[in-house]
Order: C-alpha cells, then sequence, then structure tokens
C-alpha cells in the first residue's frame, strides 16, 4: 500500500521479498497489487482479493500512526466490521516503548492508540522490531495479514509468524529451481527448444529472461528452471535435473554455450 509505490518513488522490495518467502515455503503467488493511499481503493482491492477465495491475503503498510496509515480502516470497511481498541495491542506498544525508552515514560497519545484500533474480530501480532502490531483476521476460509511497511519489520514478522502459517497450509508441497545462463543463441531460436523440454518433463516451468536483443551484439539470456509438487523431493529434483540437462545438450548441439 502506498502512494510512494505509483509515484515509482519507491521500489516494492517488500513484494518480491514475501513472494520469494511464500514460493520458497511451497505457497504460489497469484497476484501482487499496489494501492494509493486512498480508503476506498485500498478496501475495494481487499474485497476484490476476498472473492477470488485465495488462502492468505497479504498487505504491507498502512498500519502505523500517521493519517494516511489508513490499511486497517479499509480492512474493517471491506469485512463490514467496526475498528475497536484492543487491549493486547495496547499493551504490545506500551511494552515496545518501555523497552526503546526505559528510562521515559511515553504516554500513549492518539496517534499511538491508534496502531492498537484494528478490525473487530482480528487478533494483533507482535511486531519484534516496531511500534505497530500486525494484523490477523480470518473471513470465508481466507487468512488475512497486515504487516508494517518497513522492510525491516515486515521481514521479522513473516519469518516469526506468517511463515509456519503458510508452511501448515502447503503441507508437503516443495518448491525447486535452477538458473542457467545461455549465450550464443537469440530467443526465437531458444523458444522451440524450451517448448521441447517443457514436453519432455511435465511440471517443469522454464521462464526466459533476455539481457541483450536481437541484433544488439550476441545474445545473453538467462534461464530460470522451477517445479512445484507435493510428491516425493528426489521425485522433483529428478525432474528439474533432467529438464536442465535435456536443454543444456540441445542448446550445446546449435553452437551456443551455457554457464
Amino acid at each position: 500500500m502506498g502512494n510512494e509505490l505509483l509515484l515509482g518513488n519507491t521500489v516494492n522490495t517488500n513484494a518480491s521479498w514475501i513472494a520469494a518467502q511464500v514460493t520458497s515455503l511451497g505457497g504460489q503467488v497469484c497476484r501482487i497489487t499496489a494501492v494509493a493511499d486512498n480508503l476506498e481503493e485500498i478496501s475495494k482491492a481487499i474485497r476484490e482479493a476476498i472473492r477470488r477465495k485465495p488462502n492468505f491475503i497479504i498487505t504491507t503498510g498502512g498500519i502505523g500512526p500517521t493519517f494516511d496509515d489508513m490499511t486497517l480502516k479499509a480492512v474493517a470497511r471491506a469485512l463490514r466490521v467496526r475498528l475497536k481498541l484492543d487491549k493486547i495491542a495496547v499493551t504490545m506498544i506500551r511494552e515496545h516503548y518501555a523497552r526503546r525508552f526505559p528510562k521515559r515514560r511515553i504516554s500513549l497519545t492518539r496517534p499511538r492508540l491508534k496502531m492498537a484500533s484494528i478490525p473487530s474480530g482480528s487478533m494483533p501480532i507482535t511486531n519484534p522490531v516496531g511500534t505497530a502490531p500486525a494484523v490477523r483476521i480470518s473471513v470465508h476460509g481466507t487468512e488475512i495479514f497486515c504487516l508494517p511497511g518497513v522492510p525491516r519489520e515486515a521481514k521479522a514478522i513473516f519469518r516469526d509468524s506468517l511463515s509456519k502459517a503458510i508452511s501448515a497450509k502447503a503441507g508437503r508441497k516443495k518448491f525447486l529451481e535452477k538458473w542457467i545462463t545461455v549465450q550464443g543463441l537469440m530467443e526465437s531460436r531458444l523458444a522451440p527448444i524450451i517448448d521441447n523440454v517443457m514436453r519432455k518433463f511435465p511440471g517443469v516451468y522454464i521462464k526466459s529472461h533476455p539481457r541483450g536483443g536481437e541484433g544488439r551484439g550476441r545474445p545473453f539470456i538467462e534461464l530460470h528452471f522451477s517445479i512445484s509438487s507435493s510428491g516425493p523431493g528426489m521425485k522433483i529434483e529428478r525432474q528439474l535435473l533432467g529438464a536442465l540437462r535435456r536443454l543444456i545438450v540441445a542448446v550445446s548441439n546449435v553452437g551456443a554455450r551455457v554457464s
């Protein structure tokens, strides 16, 4: 969430980091959305996401003390519930200030208490490195997690709490990936080779990332091999390595180099 993302002032590193973590835990990220600091836009995005019935919705940003921190209010609006001052969240915030300023008494002003106002039916999650608690709420089988926008805080909460929930849902599902680089072959010539390998090895997905262009020197292409399955780990590793070897042989036969 945040205007800074849509203005291009800030790169959404939270999204890329969280997507990588979810994938490594056996989950599948289906959509990443950036939303302006607008109450109606955020609540509409939440409602649209819920209608798709995902296992998880993860938001980052907008749970702090300032006027433009409106994610929790938007979630409450989307779910048609009220915000409530949560006693546990208040305690979390009070304890954070006590640890950070052990020799000072920090009063809980209205902006600070705003961080403890969470949607009815939700629960606060301890923020081990920051002030604002994260929030978790379940609706129609979907778990919504609202994390802070500060990357250090979002990562800490994800590792402490969210990763466990995703792992439990993913069960035995595993994800494996490999990268190689192909030089001396245009993407248009590489495409049919990729298609052939993917037909021979169902379940393996090969994505090409050209780093040069046709007609601009020697092409330089990175290939990402991935497979996700709930089957035995050795079986999917054999599939992935088999696809990797077959593609390497194929591109070598047409004079390309692989690294």
